[in-house]
């Protein structure tokens, strides 16, 4: 993915020429922001595929009585698709869990990632965010390695590892924004913001295949496997990280006057680190429509992504009847769609702003348009095509591949808004959003009753289609690119 043209200049009344040369500071920590997130993803989407062969599919279990009784008659609830799956590929994991309980085992991770993440941004907006975004992935991979013990041990064991584990992860976005707001100029926003961010998508791209591979290894039953190799990752990483990275341009050792001074002078940041708690404009934030836009298109884009996340690879086995082989490859062909979408979609997207063609506020609004309302028109497309499987696997493609617009659209917003508090302000949006990675396994245990069953998937669909569309027209009725004037008011105040 292209992050600089090389040729860019700033909005600004006074033209900054970028240095020569394509590859600079900026991009080192671009691509080290960019690992880093991968390998964080990675760390985190492992247990989805995991809980397949962790998961004891050969005893039957027995759902406990729900809401979906009420709404739906018993040949609707039982409607699967025709086939059963092979019984070579029906494991015999370690754990007898009902769906409410895999529910949870995905979920509570959010419970810790949450709250980490206002914190978080508010430190790396007051003393930078190298060490708070290196701990965070070196712990992530550090829980990571010990999940499996702690799943042979207790359910309650298991989640008081998961929710640490979501607390050391809960500081990757915040903390990604705040070090872009020191070290991204203005005009490589959407590449940069969207190089950093699809790293999610890679790091997806490969958990799923590799965990799959992992998990059928027969040491060890396989699945604690998938756990392990990230985790060393996590430490691999962190060593490179902490030489090559630093808190930003003003204060890294081996970078050019030359960036430095196009850096510091075109991403309209307050060089300070007069930002205390007490200096936040909490009411300026909370009274301010246009984070409240960008808060509700978090929140709705968070939702359509964990129902993917967390539970594609059980859909692909227990609805479509894939294999764990076949289902580890496939559940990361929509990521990598994502992640080849998010490259075109940022470049198409600082191309037209950068000749004008659009206005930042424009950019932003079509592409998360694009980013909502066409995962909603795919999924509604997938909750018909039911058991044509390669009808619906297409269509999941398509869905998550147009969601990659929302890097060029509200998920770099935060940075328009208030670059002195972007850390804060997506930490703000993302622990809201994250409610979801609870919410959602939750509900579809709730829903998705019955093993397999085609019409209660059909419901799930149908309801993340509907928060999709709701959530992106209160955006597009009150998104803004344009700077907030509480953004350097008070820094102002602070700095005389």
């Amino acid at each position: 993915m292209a992050m600089d043209d090389c040729t860019n200049t700033n909005e600004n009344s006074i033209s900054v020429v970028a240095p020569k040369g394509c590859f600079g500071a900026r991009h080192m920590f671009a691509l080290m922001t960019f690992l880093g997130t991968v390998i964080a993803y990675m760390l985190r989407v492992n247990l989805s595929v995991a809980i397949v062969a962790m998961v004891n599919r050969t005893q039957p279990i027995t759902p406990e009585s729900s809401f979906m009784s009420l709404i739906q008659s018993d040949d609707n609830s039982s409607s699967v698709c025709p086939g059963s799956i092979d019984p070579i590929n029906q494991e015999e994991g370690e754990f007898n869990w009902d769906s409410q309980t895999q529910g949870l085992v995905l979920g509570v991770f959010s419970w810790g990632y949450m709250a980490s993440q206002i914190p978080s941004g508010i430190m790396a907006e007051r003393f930078g965010g190298k060490y708070i975004f290196g701990f965070g992935v070196l712990l992530t991979g550090l829980f990571n390695l010990l999940t499996p013990l702690a799943a042979r041990s207790s359910l309650p064991a298991l989640y008081t590892v998961r929710v640490l584990t979501g607390i050391a992860e809960g500081v990757t976005f915040p903390v990604a924004q705040a070090m872009m707001a020191r070290w991204v100029p203005k005009s490589e926003r959407s590449k940069i913001g969207a190089f950093v961010y699809s790293g999610t998508q890679f790091g997806t791209v490969l958990a799923y295949p590799l965990s799959g591979y992992l998990c059928s290894i027969p040491w060890d039953n396989g699945w604690p496997l998938a756990f392990y190799v990230p985790g060393v990752l996590a430490a691999v990483w962190f060593v490179f990280w902490l030489f090559l990275v630093y808190n930003g341009p003003e204060v890294h050792p081996r970078i050019s006057e030359e960036e430095k001074l196009f850096i510091l002078s075109t991403t309209e940041r307050e060089n300070t680190n007069a930002i205390s708690l007490s200096s936040i404009p909490w009411l300026s934030i909370f009274t301010s429509i246009h984070f409240w836009a960008i808060f509700v298109a978090h929140f709705g884009h968070n939702w359509g992504f964990y129902v993917l996340l967390s539970e594609l690879p059980t859909y692909m086995k227990t609805v479509l009847n894939f294999d764990l082989h076949s289902n580890s490859l496939l559940s990361a062909v929509p990521y990598l769609a994502m992640w080849l979408m998010s490259a075109i979609f940022s470049n198409m997207a600082d191309a037209l702003r950068n000749r004008k063609v659009l206005s930042l506020t424009q950019t932003r609004k079509i592409f998360n348009f694009i980013g909502f309302m066409g995962p909603a028109c795919a999924l509604i497309g997938a909750s018909y095509t039911g058991c044509n499987r390669t009808a619906t696997f297409a269509l999941i493609t398509v869905c998550t591949g147009l969601n990659g617009a929302i890097y060029s659209g509200f998920m770099v917003n935060h940075l328009d808004l208030a670059s002195n508090y972007s850390g804060i302000l997506m930490a703000m949006t993302n622990t809201a959003a994250n409610l979801n990675g609870f919410l959602a396994p939750y509900v579809i245990g709730l829903i998705v009753t019955t093993e397999g069953s085609v019409s209660q998937w059909q419901i799930v669909f149908f309801i993340t289609a509907g928060i999709y569309t709701l959530n992106n027209l209160f955006y597009l009725v009150f998104g803004t690119g344009v700077e907030q004037p509480w953004n350097q008011k008070q820094i102002k105040k602070l700095v005389e």
